[in-house]
């Protein structure tokens, strides 16, 4: 009698020590800066597996597309039951590093070199996974899953045990190529690279040997700017990293590779002038993901930028004039798109030296030489507040320009040149299109509009001349559906069926599925009614600001990386 007396109270003091014994052990959240060398190129982070595997799942897109997939993992796990997994620990191993996971992607190098002709790209790069469970434990999962992951990659890979400063690092390498798969666990944390000397140097920086990028200034300045409770995940890449990222990838503008020294450095010491960091941060936001960058600028180029960077409030009237499955358009919205050209012109200039400068300009003025416009502020003179540029597909090699026109007299002088001798002039339907001999470039004059792309691209254009445009249809039911910041400067809609594709057969070859995703007509022509996407561009405060609005966000583009194709 007296023990039942005193069951209560022992039943109490149980489930008080559990609670405090679990409390006590529950994972604790680390920063995944601490892992990752100070001088990374890249630097991605997400903080929890779940919120991601979560945010994709409660999707329009994914609702409309996962009954199609015939992935058992259509469904996300139980959000109650996974936290219980994560806090105590209790459950499938696999179950509970996914439950608890913390992740960081790092480029270390782009590796880009030049054989002959042929320029290859090789980034070196590692995965750190944070499990917060212990070595013993996770040990044979993590092996097994990475087997299994080169046995699907490489076909029949090889697999080598090494030796890496008293660490144990296994190596699968493909058979016939030089590609390989890294990895190695230190404690609670895996590291996961395409070369040895990537895992190296993040086992290197996570015993304290290398530097870390948790202390570096403008990350953590980056991550108050970007992140919030609801982030899904967070990338950085350090002004100097921006400079040289920039500096090795210009060149690929002009058909070569980076190697040339001065040019390099010119481009850098350009670069680093003008940028202060690159960040990016993804959210759920209207039945979608959102991705936020933020291309942070120099704060005295911002505040002279920003004078003559303001929009025009005038709605879009370009749609009107699509053709039908246009890949993409882009809306430049300026008050005085004169006064923008010069004041980006001359600020950036003034940052530079005379070489740099001279540099800059002639970058400035190539943008708009493929539509034969050799003056660009002339050009910009005559037209309107609204230019655009229009992508028929994205195998279209040159965008068509669509702007509105202030001087037809003057603009037809400027880009037909004096007289307009020698031109071809062809008749489709109502409207004219004028070809440019030797230039593969056509004009067309219609409702004080100027349409100047290549001759094939311009002829597509006029199915729209009647204003029964189903991509315009689609747009503006997107406007309607998201809204649209009249404080955008350039506004972009772009079609997504082949990423989201990709993406799909990627989370299909990922989940095992052997359903054949490519081949299957409904999932197509579904993937095809998907919006468009849609990214605002202003100049805000810190720099210039990017958010999209899209089906699947960057995971579209990270997840392919992740399961990439035989």
């Amino acid at each position: 009698m007296k023990l039942m007396r005193w069951f209560p109270a022992i039943a109490l003091t149980v489930i008080l020590v559990v609670a405090a014994l679990l409390w006590w052990n529950r994972p604790q959240s680390s920063d995944m800066a601490n892992y990752a060398p100070a001088d990374a190129l890249v630097y991605l982070e997400c903080n929890s597996l779940l919120d991601v595997v979560d945010a994709v799942a409660s999707t329009d897109a994914w609702k409309e597309l996962s009954p199609l997939l015939g992935t058992s993992g259509s469904r996300p796990p139980n959000r109650w039951l996974t936290r219980v997994i994560s806090w105590t620990g209790i459950g499938p191993t696999r179950t509970v590093i996914l439950a608890r996971a913390q992740l960081v992607t790092v480029m270390l190098d782009l590796g880009a070199k030049e054989e002959g002709e042929t320029l290859t790209i090789k980034p070196e790069a590692a995965i750190l996974i944070e499990t917060h469970t212990a070595e013993r434990r996770i040990r044979p999962t993590v092996e097994e899953a990475l087997r299994l992951f080169a046995e699907k990659s490489y076909r029949q890979p090889t697999l080598k045990r090494t030796d890496v400063a008293g660490t144990e690092v296994l190596v699968w390498s493909a058979p016939t190529s030089e590609r390989q798969i890294v990895a190695t666990i230190d404690g609670t944390l895996v590291i996961i690279g395409n070369t040895e000397r990537a895992v190296k140097t993040c086992l290197e920086v996570r015993r304290g040997q290398r530097p870390s990028l948790k202390s570096h200034p403008e990350m953590q300045q980056m991550r108050r700017q970007l992140t919030a409770p609801d982030t899904l995940a967070f990338g950085f890449i350090s002004s100097s990293n921006a400079a040289r990222l920039l500096s090795l990838g210009a060149p690929l503008l002009f058909g070569g590779a980076p190697g040339d020294a001065r040019f390099d450095r010119i481009i850098g010491a350009s670069a680093s002038k003008v940028l202060a960091g690159v960040g990016w941060s993804s959210r759920v936001s209207s039945g979608g993901i959102e991705d936020h960058y933020l291309f942070s600028l120099q704060s005295t180029l911002v505040s002279r930028l920003q004078q003559h960077f303001r929009p025009t409030n005038t709605p879009i009237q370009v749609l009107d004039m699509l053709p039908n499955d246009v890949h993409s358009v882009s809306v430049y919205r300026f008050e005085n798109p004169i006064a923008t050209w010069q004041m980006l012109e001359t600020t950036l200039s003034s940052q530079l030296d005379t070489l740099s400068a001279m540099l800059v300009s002639s970058l400035l003025k190539s943008a708009l030489t493929p539509y034969g416009i050799e003056d660009p502020e002339r050009f910009l003179n005559l037209i309107g507040p609204e230019l655009s540029t229009v992508r028929l597909t994205s195998e279209t090699e040159q965008s068509t320009l669509v702007a509105q026109v202030r001087d037809e007299a003057s603009l037809r002088q400027l880009l037909l040149g004096p007289g307009g001798r020698n031109l071809k002039h062809n008749s489709v339907g109502d409207a004219e299109l004028i070809e440019i001999p030797g230039k593969n470039i056509a004009v067309r004059f219609l409702e004080a509009r100027v349409m100047n792309g290549q001759p094939a691209d311009l002829r597509l254009h006029l199915q729209a001349a009647t204003g029964n445009s189903a991509t315009a249809d689609r747009i503006k039911q997107l406007e309607h559906y998201l809204g649209r910041s009249n404080s955008a400067s350039v506004v972009t809609y772009t079609r997504e069926s082949d990423r989201v594709m990709k993406f799909v057969q990627a989370i299909s070859r990922g989940s095992g599925s052997t359903t054949a995703t490519g081949e299957s007509t409904e999932l197509s022509r579904k993937i095809e009614q998907l919006p468009y996407s849609a990214t605002e561009t202003k100049l805000g405060d810190q720099g210039l600001e990017r958010i999209t609005r899209s089906s699947f966000g960057q995971f579209a583009t990270l997840v392919p990386l992740l399961f990439p194709e035989r």
